[in-house]
């Protein structure tokens, strides 16, 4: 008995078998699709990146055209600008629901102190206001830190840097 024609499970081996035409075919395809796929990806300069910043800038020049258009010669505010007063318009909301009670409703003081004044006990800093909502301060400030997202919280701090 020869070793290459052995029987396992019912399934007779023989080595001479070679796969259908079609999948050696599709198989060397493939191969060279997946060349030509990678070549044009790595070489032809498209990145997403640079796909979002052509399409944020042409964006940008049609909103400067359409408020050129409607006689506004004010400048585009940027960015930043945007994402600085949409914080304080929501830190006012926080500061009103849990900072109000005790420091006035413009800041002005009452049970805590005034916080509109040039300088703080801690610092007037926004990492020392940070800490100081965070974490609270001796003599009545409670801590704030669990009970506020990071959004909130940047929201109170500019708030309150604001005043």
């Amino acid at each position: 008995m020869s070793d290459d024609n052995k029987e396992y499970d019912g399934i007779r081996y023989n080595p001479q078998d070679k796969p259908p035409r079609v999948f050696t075919i599709l198989h060397y395809a493939l191969g060279v699709w997946g060349v030509l796929f990678m070549s044009y990806y790595l070489f032809s300069g498209w990145s997403s990146h640079a796909e979002y910043a052509e399409i944020k800038k042409a964006k940008e020049t049609r909103l400067a055209a359409a408020k050129l258009k409607e006689g506004e010669s004010k400048a585009m505010p940027t960015h930043e600008e945007d994402r600085t007063t949409r914080l304080i318009d929501e830190g006012k909301k926080e500061y009103a629901a849990r900072c109000a009670a005790c420091h006035g409703p413009e800041g002005k003081g009452g049970i805590g102190p005034d916080l509109t004044g040039k300088s703080y006990k801690y610092g007037r800093t926004a990492p020392e206001v940070t800490r100081s909502v965070v974490e609270g301060r001796p003599g009545g400030m409670p801590g704030f830190g669990n009970d506020l997202s990071q959004e909130k919280l940047e929201g109170v701090v500019q708030y309150v840097l604001s005043l």
